[in-house]
């Protein structure tokens, strides 16, 4: 069962992937990539049926921004933190 505090720490990743994109993404991030991690984060938050597919093409994304020195890797592990802290938690509904 979904209880009010797991929607509150859910909604705080949420709130956070978007300080984390916002703060670094304006001169580093592309349009379509910064729809892309949020189409993620949504799915998650939401608990969309597709959200596992859309997550794996956002880890894709981030792992590129690492490789390629886009982002630090403090940043993209804040990213996959707060990405993955959007789902509901294991056995929830």
């Amino acid at each position: 069962m979904m209880t009010a505090e797991s929607m509150v720490t859910r909604g705080a990743h949420y709130t956070a992937l978007l300080e984390t994109i916002d703060h670094r993404g304006a001169t580093k991030l592309h349009a379509t990539e910064r729809e892309q991690l949020l189409e993620a984060a949504d799915a998650l938050l939401f608990g969309e049926p597709d959200s596992e597919r859309t997550v794996r093409w956002a880890e894709v994304l981030i792992a590129d921004l690492q490789t390629n020195e886009r982002w630090s890797v403090e940043t993209c592990d804040q990213l996959r933190k707060h990405l993955h802290g959007c789902a509901a938690p294991t056995g929830a509904s």
